[in-house]
């Protein structure tokens, strides 16, 4: 057996996949924007952190060789370098203006100064110098003994510059030259580490960085970071900005010469891209699994909308088919299904229709076979004895008594032993009016008088319904008449009318027929027609309650539908106090016309 999904699992399956194939290819394109875009960008911003690190460190260095060409062409400093007689106390103070050791520029994020003091040696080998730190007097000679020392060496040297590290400092020698450029003297600036850390402090959060400072014959003065990662780049890297591959290592380099013969090289792993993008990446996926959950909130959410009322349909037609003919589809807002039910609640009302009308059919031919047996227990037997009475009553010459038991056993031989009649001719029925206006005329005596009206004696011929006109002619005496205090009159009239049908089949095609008015009228007191038709439905819930009047128009009525279709009209007038008029409108049907006539 082939496996059945219901309406609800396939359309959010299907909303569902459509909506992830759409957010998946929506999030291909975002990570190729994200990863050829910000990808770019965030090396681009490691490459700027880079740069600027190396121009920190190369302002520095400016400084100093600022502070080099102003120590030249300071002229009281010249007396310095010429005589060796100059006033040292004159010559400490120009070397301070020269420097500015406690300038901004001399300061590493506003708190260490780079360079921490700086010394300078004529051609006498006499000294002057300047600190940032105060010193004492012990530690400034010792100081001062291992700067004659470098200063010595340096002298002997070839070399423009020289650098020289120890524990705490980076020491740069330089040599001082006059407008001739003759050799005036040699200047020593010491560097701290802790500033020159200060500056690389940035990188230290990048994972796989490294960073050095090379002397021009390529020692590694300074480094920080991947001892490994320096080595390999100071014999690859002499100057580079962007991404490298150094013997399998894919890193982002800032490599730089800077002033007195030094050179900087800066690198971190391209790893870090990553690493900056991760957290980026994973909101990125969260909002994407986030989105997902609604889209499938939101697609189910969407089924379940389209689908409720076709659940509420199949329910209906479930309850239908389990023969609760109440039931009806509810109005939709979605046009297809407001159709699909307004068809089913159609069908429905028909179907009820039907079985409503074929059992209302059945009840009544179960009860007229019913009271057709009933009223055959021993008619023989009744007649009998009316006969017996009314014989006795003309022996005893009482001629009025005996034409009412005739007229008696008349009325019940036309409803008792004609019951299996449905149609009859008007002159019978008219027969049965008689006899019973006769009886109700010999009981009200000049209270009650009564008119027949035939147009034509051919009318006499006509099939009604048997039993049509005289529940009415008895409904108007005992509900019209009786009650009045004052005489009234009851009148039946018959006529027949032309009636033109026009074929809609063929057009302009005409057929002529005859219709027949039937009209029972009366003066009495009237019934308020339209409240007893508003109390119907409550009498329908409570029949012990069922006015006897109402319902004998209804039985007339339902009898005509079942008998003529919709090919009928059955109309009342009445007004309190003036009397009531019903008038029945049928199709003329003409019986079999006696001989003669």
């Amino acid at each position: 057996m082939r496996k059945r999904h219901t309406l609800k699992n396939e359309l959010t399956v299907f909303m569902l996949l459509a909506s992830v194939v759409t957010l998946m290819l929506v999030a291909i394109a975002v990570c190729y924007v994200f990863f050829s875009f910000f990808f770019k960008n965030t090396q681009e911003d490691i490459e700027y952190v880079l740069n600027n690190t190396t121009q920190q460190y190369q302002s520095h260095m400016q400084f100093i060789e600022d502070g080099a060409i102003s120590i030249r062409h300071n002229s009281l400093l010249g007396d310095f370098f010429q005589t060796d007689s100059c006033d040292a106390d004159i010559a400490k103070e120009q070397l301070m203006y020269s420097m500015e050791l406690f300038a901004d520029r001399n300061q590493v994020n506003q708190q260490l100064p780079f360079v921490t003091s700086v010394y300078l040696f004529n051609n006498w080998d006499q000294c002057i110098k300047e600190y940032y730190y105060a010193i004492t007097l012990a530690s400034e000679k010792q100081q001062e003994k291992s700067y004659k020392n470098m200063q010595q060496w340096f002298k002997k040297d070839k070399n423009q510059y020289a650098c020289v590290t120890d524990s705490k400092n980076l020491n740069i020698l330089f040599r001082i030259y006059d407008d001739n450029m003759k050799e005036m003297g040699i200047g020593i600036a010491q560097i701290s580490l802790e500033a020159i850390e200060g500056i690389f402090e940035d990188i230290e959060g990048y994972q796989d960085y490294s960073w050095s400072i090379l002397s021009h014959n390529n020692l590694m003065l300074v480094s920080g970071g991947d001892a490994t990662q320096n080595d390999l780049l100071k014999e690859k890297v002499v100057s580079w900005s962007g991404n490298k591959n150094v013997e399998g290592r894919k890193v982002i380099v800032s490599a730089d010469a800077s002033g007195f013969g030094l050179r900087t090289i800066i690198a971190v792993g391209q790893n870090n891209i990553l690493a900056i993008l991760r957290p980026t990446l994973i909101i990125f996926l969260v909002g994407l699994v986030i989105v997902l959950i609604l889209t499938f909130l939101v697609s189910y959410g969407i089924s379940y909308r389209f689908t409720k009322p076709a659940a509420r349909m199949i329910a209906n037609i479930r309850a239908f088919g389990r023969k609760e003919l109440n039931v009806r589809m509810e109005d939709s807002s979605i046009q297809e299904f407001h159709d699909i039910g307004q068809v089913f609640n159609e069908m429905a009302d028909r179907i009820e229709y039907l079985i409503t009308e074929v059992y209302e059919k059945q009840l009544l031919a179960t009860q007229s076979q019913v009271k057709y047996l009933q009223s055959q227990l021993n008619p023989h037997f009744q007649f009998n004895i009316l006969a017996m009475l009314s014989l006795k009553a003309k022996m005893a010459g009482n001629e009025e008594l005996y034409e009412s038991l005739n007229a008696f056993s008349k009325l019940m031989q036309g409803k008792i032993f004609r019951e299996k009649e449905i149609k009859i001719k008007v002159r019978e029925e008219l027969e049965i009016v008689q006899f019973y206006l006769f009886l109700q005329k010999e009981r009200y005596q000049d209270k009650l008088t009564y008119e027949i009206n035939i147009e034509d004696e051919q009318i006499k011929e006509n099939l009604i319904p048997r039993l049509l006109i005289e529940p009415l002619v008895e409904n108007a005496v005992s509900h019209g008449l009786e009650p009045k205090k004052e005489s009234g009159i009851i009148r039946v009239c018959m006529y027949e009318e032309n009636f033109i049908e026009e074929n809609d089949e063929i057009k302009k095609q005409k057929k002529t027929s005859k219709i027949l008015h039937i009209i029972v009228e009366d003066n009495g007191v009237g019934i308020d027609y339209e409240k007893m038709n508003e109390k119907s439905t409550e009498e329908v819930q409570q029949p012990e309650k069922i006015d006897h009047t109402h319902t004998g128009f209804e039985n007339t009525r339902k009898m005509l539908q079942i008998l003529y279709g919709e090919n009928y009209k059955f109309n009342i007038w009445s007004e309190k106090g003036k009397g009531t008029k019903i008038e029945i409108i049928l199709p003329a049907e003409r019986g079999e016309i006696p001989c003669g006539k």
